[in-house]
């Protein structure tokens, strides 16, 4: 057993809460108060930090254990509209994921529906595809989990792209972009959670645009503006106060 220390406060409740209906269905998910991806690791939270039995390599990133918790509530802090978030997300984290591939499919699985909506679209893909590699995906009849021929193609492109995640994000961003059904949005929301860019900002999001008050993108953007340099912190902080059908 590997511990790995967190930044304090430590939200492990919410963090599960969040990634129990985000996960890649079949392969990883959350039982018990433990993370667990089946057959490779399972997590739990510990005096010391996180306790993992298994792979150790992807746990920090997935759980953001390294966060700027004091510079996130300084800067944050600042704005009346997060402070008191900030008081009730004490710590707040921004996730990761442990596969990116996978968590680009269920981005784009999620665009225009709801999160329970993915949620289930991602398991009849993962029944589907039980090793969910690139190139499992990209031969499986992705009608038949109830997709659209132009959603059907977006995830057919993206397995079949070749990205390597691991790049530098502002090339991966690029590559993103030029597959047809992949816009800012998704980019944005994987900036966050694979490109680990702390200031990353969906501002087109339904979610953070009902949580500020305003339908108008352009308002939002010029308001995050005094958020920077954590403003994914800051839509995590958003996203978490409105109902749970609008947290992407």
């Amino acid at each position: 057993m590997r511990v790995i220390p967190v930044t304090q406060p430590f939200p492990w409740a919410t963090m599960l809460d969040y990634l129990a209906v985000r996960c890649t269905p079949c392969l990883e998910g959350v039982e018990g108060g433990e993370y667990q991806r089946h057959g490779r690791a399972v997590v739990r939270l510990a005096e010391e930090g996180l306790a993992v039995e298994g792979e150790h390599a992807p746990v920090a990133r997935l759980f953001d254990c390294a966060c700027p918790v004091n510079e996130v509530k300084r800067v944050l802090g600042r704005d009346p509209l997060l402070k008191a978030r900030l008081k009730r997300l004490p710590g707040v984290r921004v996730p990761g994921c442990w596969d990116p591939f996978e968590l680009a499919v269920r981005a784009i699985l999620g665009q225009q529906v709801s999160v329970r909506g993915a949620h289930t679209l991602m398991r009849r893909l993962n029944e589907r595809c039980p090793e969910f590699t690139p190139a499992q995906v990209a031969e499986c009849d992705l009608r038949s989990i109830g997709l659209t021929n132009s959603r059907t193609a977006t995830i057919r492109a993206l397995a079949e792209s070749g990205i390597d995640f691991t790049g530098e994000w502002a090339e991966v961003a690029g590559q993103l972009l030029s597959i047809r059904g992949i816009g800012p949005w998704t980019v944005s929301y994987l900036g966050m959670r694979v490109g680990r860019d702390p200031d990353s900002f969906p501002q087109s999001d339904l979610g953070l645009l009902h949580a500020f008050g305003t339908r108008d993108p352009k308002e939002l953007l010029r308001a995050a503006e005094r958020w920077r340099p954590f403003r994914a912190y800051a839509a995590m902080l958003l996203w978490m106060t409105p109902q749970e059908a609008d947290i992407p």
